[in-house]
This record gives structure tokens, C-alpha cells and sequence, in this order.
């Protein structure tokens, strides 16, 4: 008899599951796995911990690389996260401690290209048997900012970027307002000063509050998946990549970048010599 089957006994077991859940959700063990797994990006990995010393510590993430990018956690190179993690675990194993108590546990992640995710605990002798080959394979299609075609165009483009970066920093914010024609003219107004027009192309938003990525270019940038994808999960840094990559296979000059609404929302412009 395995320790699941142990708590339930002569119970439900549907109503054992929803006791559990409650216990991790009181811990905060998933919102951490979640910042472990990073903001966006398939998932597919395994967290083993065990109380050793008086304290539940992480032993063992197992994950494999899938194909179409991702698998397992992006790089945590403080541990900032994986001790947050461990701290969780901690609270979990507190509160179980009294009811359904363990020495040993894994958690299951995963999490598909478009932030679907599935977590799923087992404890004692019934995480043993957990192994990462029995976990569901989220994809393909992988997220777009892991895809190996758009690796493979940031490294071409490195130098190009670079260049781009330094001449978008040195434009001087100097201008009173703006506004972008036929997405294809950006007008900088200044006040007591002539105002300049300057070829230009929409690429993209930020949407801040929902940490997406969405195009809005009159064409696709390139046939890549990234430049095809509509709209896909990203952070603020990994959208600014995106559109500084966007200007180097497009040969523009630099990016323009500015809020356009109350919550935070950039939009991207790439503006030509």
C-alpha cells in the first residue's frame, strides 16, 4: 500500500486530493515552482526534496532538454528561487506534519508554449516511482523566444543588435509628443522647434499587466516562428529583444519605444536612417 492509499483509508479519495491541495496552496509551494520555471516557456521537470538535518531540502531537479526549447528551469545562478522553493517545502511539511505526514516527496511540473500548467505532488514510497519520462510532453509546438530558429537568429544578428542598442540609447527623449501615420511615418513634436518626420515601422506592444508580446507590423518581419507567432507570454527585456532584433533584419536605425496607454503598455517602433 502506497502513502496516498494510506491517507485514504475508508475516505474519499477525491476528498483526500482536495485536502492536500489545500495544504500546498497554503504553502506557496506552486507560485514558487512557477518562478522557478521562469515567466514563460515549456516545462517539463521534476523537484525531489527530503527532510535531512531537521529541514526539507531540494536533492534533485530531473529534466531533459526538449527539442523545440525548453524543459527544464532557466538558470537560477543565486538560488534565489530554489531557496524559496526549499522554504515552501518547509511550510508544506509543517503543516502536513500533524495529518498526513512524509519525509520524502517530488513535485511534477509542466507547462505548455501557451502557460498551461500541471502540477502534481507524490510523497514517501509513491514518489519514488515518479520518473520524468512518464510526464506529459508539452509540445511541439514550443514558445516562440525558445524556438532554436530564433537562438540561431540572435547569434547571427549579435553585432547588428549591438549596434542598435548603443544608437537607440543615445537618442535624446527631447520631444514634447508624438504620434505614428499609416504605421509607417513617426512624428516627433517639439515644443518652439520644428518637428521631424522619420520613416518608420509598428512592430509590436508590451502589454505590461499581462506580460505579453503581440505584433502589430503591417508584414511579418521575417518567416521565422517568432516573427509569426501573433502573440506570445514575455517579460519587458525579452520583448525589447525581440524589437532589437526586429530592427537589425529589418536594417533600421534604431527603436522607439514609449507608453501608449495608463498600464504600462510600450510600443515598439523600428525607425529607419
Amino acid at each position: 500500500m502506497g502513502w496516498f492509499e494510506r491517507q485514504v483509508g475508508s475516505r474519499d479519495a477525491a476528498e483526500v486530493n482536495r485536502e492536500h491541495a489545500r495544504y500546498v496552496r497554503a504553502s506557496k509551494v506552486v507560485e514558487c515552482l512557477d518562478d522557478l520555471a521562469g515567466p514563460f516557456g515549456c516545462r517539463r521537470f521534476l523537484v525531489r526534496f527530503e527532510r535531512l538535518g531537521g529541514r526539507v531540502r531540494i536533492v534533485a531537479i530531473d529534466a531533459a532538454t526538449l527539442s523545440w526549447g525548453g524543459g527544464p528551469p532557466p538558470s537560477d545562478p543565486n538560488h534565489r528561487k530554489r531557496d524559496a522553493l526549499e522554504r515552501a517545502l518547509n511550510r508544506l511539511h509543517a503543516n502536513m506534519s500533524l495529518g498526513p505526514g512524509w519525509n520524502r516527496g517530488v513535485f511534477a511540473y509542466v507547462r505548455d508554449a501557451h502557460g498551461v500548467t500541471e502540477v502534481n505532488p507524490a510523497f514517501d514510497e509513491d514518489s519514488d516511482i515518479a520518473q520524468l519520462e512518464t510526464l506529459p510532453v508539452p509540445g511541439p509546438p514550443g514558445h516562440p523566444l525558445e524556438e532554436k530558429s530564433t537562438l540561431d537568429l540572435l547569434a547571427i544578428h549579435t553585432a547588428r543588435m549591438h549596434r542598435i542598442v548603443v544608437a537607440s540609447r543615445g537618442k535624446a527623449s527631447d520631444w514634447d509628443w508624438w504620434e505614428v501615420d499609416d504605421d509607417t511615418r513617426l512624428t516627433l513634436h517639439y515644443e518652439g522647434h520644428p518637428s521631424r518626420t522619420l520613416k518608420c515601422m509598428v512592430l509590436a506592444t508590451h502589454e505590461t499587466h499581462a506580460s505579453r508580446f503581440t505584433w502589430h507590423s503591417p508584414r511579418p518581419v521575417g518567416s521565422e516562428t517568432v516573427f509569426q507567432t501573433p502573440t506570445f507570454a514575455s517579460t519587458f527585456d525579452a520583448s525589447m529583444e525581440v524589437g532589437f532584433l526586429s530592427c537589425a533584419a529589418l536594417d533600421a536605425e534604431w527603436l522607439f519605444v514609449q507608453p501608449y496607454d495608463d498600464r504600462g503598455g510600450q510600443l515598439l517602433v523600428a525607425v529607419f536612417r
